[in-house]
């Protein structure tokens, strides 16, 4: 049986985009939406409270009454949908990985609550990303933008490359959404990663590099092309730099699939630069899959 999509909401008045994400990815998988709010019951720091008193009963009541608001308007909007709540206390990032070790999918917010105009991605998405076992889906960009299009940014190079968890998610998701899957390799050419790159690097040695590129995406696409015909695939290998084009190439997709690597005996998924640069800068929503 499918895992439910938890979804966490942080910001009631202003979680429509959010709430309906999850609710059409809950739809794809046919599976339950919980919708979740994290609280925590710190003790007040004003005067006029007794002593030892801590509001972490008026709080929960509070979020449960929020979240049953909410749950109420989105069963009434689609009657088919399993709908369930969930007031956890503690810090959110670690309560909603959590909550979320049996979900198919964690649906989290792409914007903070900190109040600078100058933040990208929130430091409780980030959190949650980093301590979550399931694929955790970032939203990000336009609400309104479709472009029928699922990316996936594959590691076809030197290890480790990207694993099997991955192309899984990204061939499942582009055959839920009847989309088409673009996915490419970028080779990191020396002449962008360095000032003297191509004095030492020649034509010949670039176009070697590319096509080597092809042949190993082509070899990691293969089997998924098989397990999932219906789906069709486009696959592409770039020069340059990774984290730069794929978030350039965020603006003509509805969804970027990449991976992160499990943490070695601990829990969550290590985040590398490029997913860093991609969730803080991409204009679609963004699904980070561990990879074990």
């Amino acid at each position: 049986m499918t895992g439910p999509v938890v979804v966490g909401v942080d910001d009631f008045e202003h979680s429509d985009h959010l709430i309906a994400t999850a609710v059409r990815e809950a739809e794809l998988r046919g599976t339950a939406l919980w919708l979740a709010h994290a609280y925590h019951g710190y003790a007040p720091v004003t005067q006029g409270f007794p002593p030892g008193f801590t509001p972490e009963q008026l709080l929960h009541d509070a979020a449960e009454e929020q979240l049953t608001v909410t749950a109420a308007k989105v069963q009434a909007e689609h009657p088919d949908l399993h709908v369930e709540t969930a007031a956890v206390s503690g810090p959110a990032a670690p309560a909603l990985a959590q909550l979320a070790n049996l979900a198919s999918l964690l649906v989290v917010g792409g914007r903070g609550r900190g109040g600078l105009s100058g933040q990208l991605l929130g430091s409780v998405s980030l959190g949650t990303v980093s301590r979550s076992h399931c694929p955790v889906l970032v939203t990000r960009g336009s609400c309104e933008k479709t472009t029928q299009r699922v990316m996936l940014g594959l590691d076809v190079g030197q290890d480790p490359r990207t694993g099997p968890e991955v192309l899984e998610f990204a061939f499942k998701e582009t055959a839920r959404r009847n989309a088409h899957l673009y996915a490419f390799y970028v080779w990191e050419d020396p002449a962008d990663l360095y000032a003297y790159g191509a004095k030492f690097f020649t034509r010949a040695q670039h176009d070697v590099a590319l096509e080597r590129g092809r042949e190993k995406l082509e070899t990691a696409l293969a089997p998924w092309k098989q397990m999932f015909p219906k789906v069709q695939v486009t696959p592409d290998v770039l020069a340059g730099l990774p984290a730069k084009l794929l978030v350039e190439a965020t603006d003509r997709a509805d969804l970027v699939v990449i991976g992160g690597r499990a943490h070695e005996g601990k829990d969550g998924t290590r985040i590398g630069a490029i997913a860093h640069t991609v969730l803080h800068h991409a204009d679609c929503p963004v699904a980070i899959v561990p990879e074990h």
